[in-house]
């Protein structure tokens, strides 16, 4: 809707973070903790999957917080 009306919606720092995060998250888990099963017994995947979704939901709120006014007019 928004592009519709030439208006863009960038992501933010938060986003971009996120997404980071996301990726390096989701190798773990197909890594099964690859190389760091090794040197800890740690589940470094859970943690990075939790890290991602808290930073998922900040992103989100915080996105909608900064374009709250945009999306108001498109609906």
């Amino acid at each position: 809707m928004a592009s519709s009306q030439k208006i863009a919606l960038q992501a933010d720092q938060y986003g971009k973070v996120k997404m980071v995060f996301q990726v390096i998250a989701i190798t773990a888990v197909l890594l099964n903790n690859g190389p760091i099963s090794f040197v800890i017994e740690f589940p470094v995947d859970q943690i990075l999957m939790y890290a991602a979704l808290i930073l998922t939901i900040y992103s989100g709120v915080n996105y909608i917080k900064n374009n709250y006014h945009t999306l108001k007019l498109n609906s």
